[in-house]
């Protein structure tokens, strides 16, 4: 007795919905995935910007925490962080300013001027504000590029505090 297999149209619909049904699953599984992926990339940048200028501004001012280095200044009018700092009988400037979308950083000898288009980009920051509270107090306030907003208090431990503006 031969048994002869008889396939239906049915069947062979019925395999190539399964394997229809799995590629549209794929497919909405990848871009799910990729979704996911790419909300994760753009949070992680904004951390990282946001991170990475509270850890620079503190950093800056800690290296300079000494009576009179760390002023609230402006540099071609702009607001401005100045460390004052003397290397080989030398007295340098630092400022740490927003300009063109950016923190930037321009460090130059005290008697030579330069613009602030000169300084060195750090982050991109949309917006940048500093305040000199009290002679132990700096409050900077920045908007990152993404615009997420952030407040930065940094306390100076020095005996006589920051200096005032210049």
């Amino acid at each position: 007795m031969n048994k002869k297999q008889e396939y239906h149209v049915i069947d062979i619909l019925f395999v190539i919905a399964l394997l229809c049904i799995f590629a549209l699953s794929s497919f909405f599984l990848i871009s799910i995935g990729a979704s996911i992926y790419s909300k994760t990339v753009t949070n992680m940048e904004s951390n990282f910007n946001g991170r990475t200028a509270f850890a620079y501004i503190t950093e800056k001012v800690r290296q300079s925490d000494a009576t009179g280095l760390v002023s609230v200044s402006k540099l071609d009018d702009i607001p401005a962080l100045a460390i004052t700092q003397e290397i080989s009988g030398v007295s340098y400037i630092t400022y740490l300013y927003q300009y063109e979308g950016h923190l930037k950083e321009l460090t130059i000898r005290k008697d030579t001027p330069l613009p602030a288009s000169a300084g060195q980009n750090i982050i991109p920051l949309s917006d940048f504000s500093l305040t000199h509270k009290n002679d132990h107090l700096l409050i900077f306030s920045f908007i990152t590029a993404d615009s997420e907003s952030f407040d930065l208090y940094i306390s100076t431990k020095s005996e006589g505090g920051l200096s005032d503006e210049k």
